[in-house]
């Protein structure tokens, strides 16, 4: 499999989350010149799904925005996590945390370890229902 490229990261929020604006991906470029590569930024937006998930499942409608999204892309440039590598320690060691402070309302629990191919833009099916996008 390829390195993701920026068009995967637009891709995929705009699959997950909204529309881009042009001012929107500006701000992603500009990440991405400081250093995030592709995969972080991807792994970034599908951060923030998850605990949408995690929060509806606890009864908790959370909104997830663009801003949300950039100021965990912006909170992990501080910490140095702008590779692969960086991040799948990162998110080893939040897994950790998750497993110590289970049955805490805190856990974070990942089903399984976020890959490569979780958010590499794939072509969507053609689908005769007006509305397919709503059974995404």
């Amino acid at each position: 499999m390829s390195e993701p490229s920026m068009q995967d990261v637009f891709d995929l929020y705009q699959r997950k989350v909204a529309l881009l604006s042009s001012a929107q991906k500006e701000k992603l470029m500009a990440v991405y010149d400081e250093g995030m590569s592709p995969f972080v930024m991807g792994c970034a937006i599908l951060r923030a799904r998850q605990e949408q998930r995690l929060s509806r499942a606890r009864g908790r409608d959370k909104h997830i925005s663009f801003n949300y999204i950039y100021r965990i892309m912006q909170d992990w440039l501080n910490h140095g996590i702008t590779t692969e590598e960086r991040f799948l320690a990162y998110w080893e060691a939040v897994n950790e945390d998750g497993k110590r402070q289970e049955g805490t309302a805190g856990g974070v629990q990942a089903k399984e370890k976020i890959r490569r191919e979780d958010f590499t833009y794939e072509e969507p099916r053609q689908d005769k229902s007006l509305f397919s996008f709503l059974d995404e």
